[in-house]
């Protein structure tokens, strides 16, 4: 069963409100744009609770960090931080044991995507510039820049990914230029990959769950939503999961097979970040954590 709520798209700046479920690639490319405003979306009618869904506030559901704003994106890094991008250019580090939050660096830009892996942040911003920010001492340099608008950003092995507003998926390896692997992706604001080397994203315009093979660009289709799906992550069982208005799903890449795991209630929100740990971590009203979401 699936349920639907109002969902912010989460940008720290002034919004104005967007209606309608363009299905058209056209609106998917939009989206770019709209994000870069401010823009706020309305998905759905609001949700119903059931058995198994996470009410929020709830100790499934807690709110760990209430000054932490609206980041545009979230990256746990597996060691006792989460790390938080913001669209005014500032990359925050959240210490899960203290929930004290401090400021990495500033002045990245109009950041979309981070990913942390090996020490390092990695940025993707509205302007089309991918960035390397040092964890330890906030110095950062331009791994490429000049692209298309840039989202979500994954680390795989030395090279780094994005995705573009073009639909289009980008590898730029260590030392090296940055080259277009894959084409007709959609839009997709997020972008994760899994054990194998095989990418993962979620094209918002035409409801689909793609699985692409980053070597020779071939994508396949895995799941296909009537709604836009949004949130995209590969747990540690192996499976994919994303986020479908304020429903959480997930998707055997093997199989096929897909489920449900869980409404999100009582939170607005449009994306989350997936841990090691099977938490989950979202942005709403601060900074809040999903005891376990994998385990559902």
């Amino acid at each position: 069963m699936r349920s639907r709520t109002a969902t912010r798209l989460p940008l720290d700046r002034p919004t104005r409100s967007l209606t309608g479920r363009g299905r058209a690639l056209g609106v998917a490319l939009a989206l770019g744009a709209l994000l870069a405003s401010g823009a706020t979306m309305t998905l759905a009618a609001p949700a119903v609770g059931a058995t198994g869904d996470v009410n929020c506030p709830s100790t499934d559901c807690a709110r760990i960090a209430p000054a932490a704003g609206s980041p545009v994106a979230i990256a746990p890094d597996n060691a006792g931080a989460v790390y938080l991008a913001y669209s005014g250019g500032d990359l925050l580090k959240l210490d899960l044991a203290t929930g004290a939050l401090s400021t990495v660096t500033t002045g990245l830009g109009n950041l979309r995507g981070v990913a942390v892996a090996g020490g390092d942040a990695y940025i993707t911003n509205f302007d089309g510039a991918l960035q390397q920010v040092s964890l330890a001492t906030g110095s950062h340099r331009t791994l490429a820049a000049g692209l298309p608008s840039l989202f979500g950003v994954a680390r795989f092995g030395t090279t780094t990914y994005a995705v573009d507003t073009n639909g289009e998926l980008i590898a730029v390896p260590d030392g090296g230029t940055a080259r277009v692997v894959a084409t007709g992706l959609g839009f997709s604001y997020g972008l994760a990959f899994d054990k194998a080397g095989l990418a993962y994203t979620a094209d918002m315009g035409r409801g689909r769950i793609l699985q692409t093979n980053v070597t020779n660009g071939a994508t396949r289709v895995l799941a296909s939503e009537a709604y836009e799906p949004t949130s995209i992550s590969v747990g540690g069982d192996g499976l994919v999961y994303f986020q479908v208005g304020d429903e959480v799903k997930r998707v055997n890449p093997t199989t096929g097979v897909q489920s449900h795991v869980t409404n999100l209630l009582g939170i607005n929100t449009f994306s989350f970040a997936l841990a090691a740990s099977g938490d989950a971590y979202t942005a709403s009203d601060g900074l809040r954590r999903i005891n376990g979401l994998t385990s559902r």
